[in-house]
Formats: C-alpha cells, structure tokens, sequence
C-alpha cells in the first residue's frame, strides 16, 4: 500500500494501479479497499486506479476528533498526488461523500454516484429525519460500546438479511473487513447528513459532468439529484450495483468517464 498525509497529519493508504487518466474510488460502509478490487482492476484497463481505505477503515490511520472536512482533505490529497483533475466513483455512503467534495470545488472532471444513499423529499420529511436520528444514535451507541460486530449486524438487518444470513456473513472471510470497517460506521452517517434527504443545496452546487447510478426498481432518488444538478444524467441498472459484478459496472460508467 501507498501512503499520502492528510492536512491533519492523518496518513491515507491507497493501492494505485493501471494507466491512464486518474480515477478515484470512493468506498461506502462496511468495506475498505478490498472490496473495490475487483471493480478497481477492471478500471485499470483504462485509467489510474486509486483505490483507498478512507479514514478509520483498513490501513489508513483515523485521527480524532471526526469531521467531514478532514475527509475531504483526505480526497484532496489524493487529488494533489495525481496532480490532474480526477474523475471519481462514489458509492453508496461513498457518493455522498463525493457529491460534497464536488461541491467544495475540489479538482473533479467527472463523478460518477452510485446508488446515492438518499431519500427523495416528499410528504414525510420529518419521519425521515426522525428515523434517521435514531439510527445514528444506534449506530454511536454500539461504536461507543466497542461492539463493531453488533454494529455491522445491524447495519445489515436494515437491507432485509435475516440474522442468520448476517452471522455467516460477518463469520465469512469478507466478514472481519466489514467488522473493521463498521469502526467509521459514524463517519457515513455524518456523512450522509442528519435527515437523509437528498441534499439539495448541496447537489445544485455541484457543476461537474455527474453520472447518477441506480437500480431500475427504484429511480427515485437518482431522479431527484438530476431534477436539481445541473450537469447530471441518470443510468438505471438491472440491479443496485453491491449486486452486480465489477464487469457490468466497468460497462455502465466506461462511456461516460471516456
């Protein structure tokens, strides 16, 4: 792994593979680099791959006290070692995270969201916040505690697996880089913001070319994020793309990034 020091001194491992213009992968909750290999090495036909373990996760160090813009630092770090413009693949928390470095003007030629962990707003606005609060206050409960198994599993119960599917899972090798990675469990939810919404004032500020990513089944939030970008298009998949293979993702963003 290579290392480049954050503005606070935290240092950010990455891999960097491939050639061609430089490409960032931004990684959502319960995983670090690893997971993005497979996608990463797909990439890499075509461009520089950075692929890093955002702060608390994996191999880059976590320093306190937490704050979304030590992790935008991180991204510029990143950035400044390309010494180009990147393009950048967010997913899920990941894409939030992206969406706000855009929108801070850091140095994006093109962002790629996929599967935006947002709601559209609508009629239930302050149930959405309510629900959100709570599950972040769940989520901190069990960080404090230490108990990062018990975050990861409920983490997961929320996507419908029932708690003998996720104890094989978190039993499964790929299972002690999800515990690992459930220590920044609260990072993604300071991340996504206190209610969950799609973040409006944030997304109109963002001008640089933007693919939004999401499942065929549900368009919504892809469709709002576009209604309000103003350089954005959408891309519906057969499927939220944790569910696809790096090849059919490599296939969906490759004409665009190209």
């Amino acid at each position: 792994m290579r290392h480049v020091t954050s503005s606070d001194g935290t240092r950010i491992a990455y891999e960097k593979t491939g050639e061609g213009p430089p490409l960032v992968i931004v990684g959502g909750s319960l995983g670090d680099h690893r997971f993005y290999i497979p996608l990463a090495s797909e990439l890499a036909r075509r461009f520089t791959v950075y692929n890093f373990d955002r702060r608390g996760r994996g191999q880059s160090e976590d320093t306190q006290p937490y704050a979304v813009e030590r992790e935008l630092e991180d991204l510029a770090a990143l950035i400044d070692d390309a010494r180009e413009p990147v393009l950048v693949y967010g997913h899920s928390a990941g894409s939030a995270f992206a969406l706000r470095a855009a929108a801070a003007d850091l140095s994006i030629a093109k962002l790629v969201l996929a599967d935006p962990p947002f709601r559209p707003h609508g009629d239930n606005d302050e149930a959405a916040r309510t629900r959100q609060a709570n599950e972040a206050a769940t989520v901190q409960a069990f960080h404090d505690r230490g108990d990062h198994r018990g975050n990861a599993a409920s983490f997961a119960s929320a996507f419908g697996r029932p708690p003998q599917a996720i104890d094989e899972m978190l039993d499964s090798p790929a299972g002690e880089m999800m515990i690992d990675s459930a220590r920044a469990l609260p990072y993604d939810y300071a991340m996504v913001g206190d209610n969950n919404l799609v973040p409006n004032e944030v997304a109109a500020r963002v001008q640089t070319p933007t693919l939004v990513l999401t499942a065929e089944a549900a368009p919504a939030t892809a469709k709002a994020l576009v209604a309000i970008m103003p350089r954005a298009e959408m891309k519906t998949l057969r499927a939220p793309t944790y569910e696809l293979s790096a090849l059919e993702i490599a296939a969906a963003v490759l004409p665009f990034l190209s």
